[in-house]
C-alpha cells in the first residue's frame, strides 16, 4: 500500500482537494494488479538487496523491457523496491513480502487475490440478485487453485497465529479439540505447542490433506494434530470436545447456516468447553476507516464468492446464543477488522 504521504499531501486529501476516486476507483486496483503480474511473470524473482538494470531484470524474467520497467515503478510507488536511476533493488519490505528465498513472503496470497479478481466482471449481477449468479468457488476449484488458496491461507495464519494463540485460554484439563475447516492446522499446532495434553483433529476437505499433512511434518506435530476429511456442514461431529474451533468459517456462510453450525458445535462440546470464532467483526474496529474497508470489502467478496458475509458480535451472539452458549467474550486482534470470539457452553 502507499504508506507515505508528504505534509502537503496529507492537507489536500483530508480536504478533499486531490479526489479520493483517483486512488481508490484507479490507482488502487491497478497496483493491486501489477503487484499480482510481479510475482506471475517472475519478475521480483530477478530482485535482490543489490541494485540491477532493467535490461537485466528483463531479460531473465524474459519479459519485455518497457513492461518491466513499469511494474518495477509500481512497486517503487508502493515501497517494496527502491528505484536509483535506470536501476531497482528490493527495499527491505520487498524482500520480506515478495522474495522466494523469504520465510515470510506473502506471494501466495498476492496470486490468489489476484485470482479473485478475474471474478470481478460480474459483480455487478452479484448486487443486482442479492447473490452470485455462478456455482461458488468452491465448486470448480482445480488442484492448482486449491494450492493456491492453500498456501494463501498459510501466508496469512503464519503472521497471527502466536497472536491468536495467545487470546485463548485453554483449560487446564483441556484434551480434544476440533479445527473446523482448519486447512493447513497451524493454528492447532501453534495452540497443542502451548498445551502438551491437548489433541486436536483438523476437519476439512480431501483437497487440502496434503498442505495439513505438510504443516503438521516440518513443526513435527503428529503426535499431537492429525487431519480428517470431511464436510463438517453435511458430516456428524465427533463428540466430548474440550475446544471448537472456527477460523474464517463464518463469513462463508449464512445466517441459517451459521446456526446450524452453531447448534453442532454446542452438541459437540462437553460441558464448559468452548467454540472459538476467529473472522472479520463488523464494527469491531470503531471508526477506523481501514477497519471499516476490511469488514465491507470482505462481506461483498464473501456475498460474490461464496454466499456469505461479514457479521457483527451482536450477530454472533444471536446464532450462537440460540444454540445454547450462554457467555461469550470479544478480544481484538492486530489485523484492523479482525477479531476473535470465544463462546462457552
Amino acid at each position: 500500500m502507499i504508506y507515505k504521504f508528504s505534509l502537503i499531501e496529507k492537507i489536500l486529501l483530508s480536504n478533499d482537494i486531490i479526489a479520493h476516486p483517483f486512488s481508490d476507483a484507479s490507482s488502487s486496483v491497478g497496483l493491486g494488479f501489477a503487484l499480482g503480474s510481479s510475482v506471475k511473470l517472475k519478475i521480483v524473482d530477478q530482485l535482490s538487496m543489490e541494485p540491477k538494470s532493467v535490461a537485466t531484470i528483463a531479460s531473465s524474467a524474459n519479459v519485455s523491457e518497457i513492461g518491466t520497467e513499469l511494474i518495477l515503478d509500481c512497486l517503487d510507488a508502493l515501497g517494496y523496491v527502491k528505484k536509483t536511476g535506470n536501476q531497482y533493488a528490493f527495499t527491505k519490505r520487498g524482500y520480506k513480502n515478495l522474495s522466494a528465498d523469504s520465510p515470510q513472503n506473502f506471494r501466495y496470497f498476492i496470486l490468489f487475490c489476484n485470482y479473485l479478481y478475474k471474478s470481478y466482471i460480474q459483480l455487478d449481477e452479484t448486487i443486482r440478485l442479492g447473490k452470485n449468479a455462478q456455482s461458488t468457488m468452491i465448486d470448480e476449484m482445480t488442484d492448482n487453485e486449491w494450492e493456491l488458496f492453500s498456501r494463501a491461507m498459510i501466508d496469512i495464519s503464519r503472521t497471527n497465529c502466536k497472536e491468536v494463540a495467545g487470546k485463548i485460554t485453554v483449560a487446564k484439563n483441556a484434551a480434544k479439540m476440533l479445527d473446523l475447516g482448519g486447512s493447513h492446522g497451524l493454528y492447532s499446532i501453534e495452540l497443542c505447542k502451548r498445551n502438551p495434553n491437548l489433541k486436536a483433529t483438523i476437519i476439512d476437505l480431501p483437497p487440502v490433506k496434503k498442505y495439513a499433512d505438510e504443516c503438521i511434518a516440518k513443526h513435527n506435530a503428529s503426535k499431537q494434530v492429525s487431519f480428517l476429511p470431511s464436510d463438517f456442514m453435511k458430516d456428524e461431529l465427533p463428540k466430548n470436545n474440550d475446544i471448537i474451533l472456527a477460523f474464517n468459517i463464518i463469513h462463508g456462510l449464512n445466517l441459517e447456516e451459521n446456526e446450524i453450525l452453531a447448534q453442532k458445535v454446542y452438541n459437540s462440546l462437553n460441558n464448559g468447553g468452548i467454540y472459538v470464532i476467529l473472522d472479520q467483526i463488523k464494527g469491531i474496529g470503531g471508526n477506523s476507516q481501514m477497519s471499516k474497508a476490511t469488514t465491507s470489502y470482505m462481506a461483498l467478496n464473501l456475498l460474490h464468492q461464496a454466499g456469505g458475509k461479514t457479521y457483527s458480535e451482536n450477530e454472533v451472539d444471536a446464532f450462537t446464543q440460540k444454540a445454547g452458549f450462554k457467555h461469550t467474550i470479544l478480544k481484538k486482534l492486530n489485523a484492523p477488522g479482525f477479531g476473535v470470539i470465544i463462546c462457552t457452553k
